[in-house]
């Protein structure tokens, strides 16, 4: 059973940034299906429905990429949509999910204060962006003329944004032949970070080398490999831009008729060789703008640090920094789509054993059944018993912490069962397809090839596998989206502690 602490000190708070998976955006509606991000910061923030205390306790929430509560800023609807679709295809917009994430500590904290990251899919790879940031950057607590910091929302996104795209996204991508950071480019940045927390005061007190504000805690459910273009959503949505500026081309060819033009097709194509040459040549100068870098704040020369960042979101780095307190990782099992590799914390140079139980310990990684989402949440609420598992375990390792989450356990009820039913999203995602189209489309491929390319979870023979995990294995049959069968996941075939549930190789 949950349980509410109310203990802590007035003088330092617990400062949380939830941020959600791809498309997710809790509260838009009184009936929706809602992710563990969600839940749970439903439980944890200051609100007419909770008893947090904000002396305790603030927290901020960061909605999906592409979800219909993304791009609020923008006004023309057309384009807010657009922004959304690239936002959940391409991962267009996550830089400023880091941006805001980050602006949202900078105005409420306070020396002390305890920062906790949680976040789900693209939203787990958002909050470990921002913990690496503030590993660098740390907390400004002066402006750099050395007068107060100013705290309202632009100036704080304006810091913010030099702190995430001048600092922390410097040489992004750039790698050396074994994959290693470049490491003229990380020194480069490793000065960048020590001067922006020389000239903004966030560097601990008592070590200029070292950020005043590492995060406390944080806790990620399924963090995805990449963010960047499929081949296939590539082809889509170059399909897209293709129409797009073919109806551009319509919209200039109408305002030339009326001054007289002939319509023609060769006017059409004139047209839209204009429209494509104009709309090619924004898409370049906006691609340099934000991907070539440089510095002149280094000791090597700036034509040296000149480089081009790497256009997709994926992590160079996957190191836990040994200064974050506590981090938390509930991994899937079960997801079958091969673009959502997941990508675990490799060991830092304090990270004790993975798995190891206690307050003290820096870093589990806990692997649970079902797919992605399975573990994250964002189903309906009758097919939530999985995701409660995973939720249920986050929010007991967050409160078992020596200076724990606070949570409000009459805005939690949850259901966590072994015997939950299960989800397939590249089953689903076929069967969503007009039946003439999957006819279609089964006369040059099977069915089982349609769709989102397949793919097995590699988990370690010795993973840390939940509780819930083997008393799901020992259950004569569950639901698995289609099928009522045993669970028996190709990916624990070989787990030290399922293996003997399988048939031998050889069917003997």
């Amino acid at each position: 059973m949950l349980t509410f602490f109310c203990g802590g000190s007035v003088l330092a708070k617990n400062i949380i940034i939830f941020s959600d998976g791809t498309g997710q955006a809790g509260g838009l509606l009184p009936d929706e299906t809602r992710s563990n991000v969600y839940k749970l910061y439903r439980a944890t923030r200051v609100c007419p429905d909770t008893s947090i205390d904000p002396a305790h306790q603030l927290a901020f929430y960061d909605v999906g990429l592409g979800s219909k509560a993304a791009g609020g800023n923008i006004r023309i609807a057309w384009w807010r949509r657009l922004y959304n679709i690239l936002g959940s295809a391409t991962g267009l917009g996550i830089t400023q999910n880091i941006i805001d994430c980050y602006a949202a500590i900078l105005q409420v904290w306070e020396p002390d204060d305890r920062i906790y990251l949680l976040g789900f899919s693209r939203g787990a790879y958002t909050v470990r962006c921002v913990g690496a940031a503030l590993s660098l950057c740390g907390v400004p607590t002066r402006s750099e003329s050395g007068e107060p910091l100013r705290r309202d929302p632009a100036s704080a996104k304006a810091l913010a944004s030099e702190a995430i795209r001048q600092v922390y996204q410097f040489g992004a991508g750039k790698t050396e032949k074994d994959g290693t950071a470049n490491k003229l480019l990380e020194g480069v940045r490793n000065e960048l970070a020590a001067d922006f927390r020389k000239r903004y005061a966030s560097a601990a007190p008592n070590d200029a080398n070292l950020s005043n504000a590492y995060p406390y805690f944080i806790g990620v459910w399924d963090t995805v490999a990449a963010l960047g273009l499929t081949t296939r959503r590539f082809l889509g949505l170059g399909l897209a831009v293709a129409v797009t500026l073919g109806l551009l081309a319509l919209i200039m060819d109408f305002f030339l008729v009326r001054f007289g033009h002939y319509f023609s097709a060769a006017l059409f194509w004139q047209s839209y060789l204009r429209v494509t040459g104009l709309s090619a040549a924004v898409a370049v100068l906006a691609y340099l703008a934000f991907y070539v870098k440089f510095t002149t704040k280094s000791k090597i020369p700036w034509y040296e640090t000149l480089h081009l960042t790497g256009w997709k979101m994926v992590f160079y780095n996957t190191e836990l920094n040994p200064f974050i307190q506590h981090a938390r990782h509930a991994l899937s099992i079960d997801e079958n789509r091969k673009e959502f590799k997941n990508v675990p914390w490799t060991k830092g140079k304090q990270v004790v054993t993975v798995g190891k139980k206690g307050a003290e310990t820096q870093l589990i990684q806990t692997w649970f059944a079902g797919v992605h989402s399975d573990v994250g949440g964002s189903y309906i609420e009758n097919e939530a018993r999985l995701s409660d598992i995973a939720l249920k375990w986050m929010i007991d390792q967050a409160i078992s912490l020596p200076k724990p989450l606070l949570v409000d356990a009459s805005v939690l009820h949850l259901w966590p069962s072994a015997d939950g039913p299960q989800h397939d999203e590249r089953k689903a995602t076929v069967a969503s397809w007009p039946g003439w189209f999957v006819w279609l489309m089964t006369l040059i491929w099977k069915r089982e090839e349609l769709g989102w390319k397949p793919w097995v979870r590699e988990v370690p023979r010795d993973a840390p596998l939940d509780p819930s995990v083997l008393a799901r294995l020992q259950l004569r049959a569950v639901l698995r989206y289609d099928l009522t069968e045993p669970y028996r996941p190709k990916a624990l075939e070989h787990h030290v502690q399922a293996h003997h549930l399988y048939p031998p190789a050889n069917g003997v």
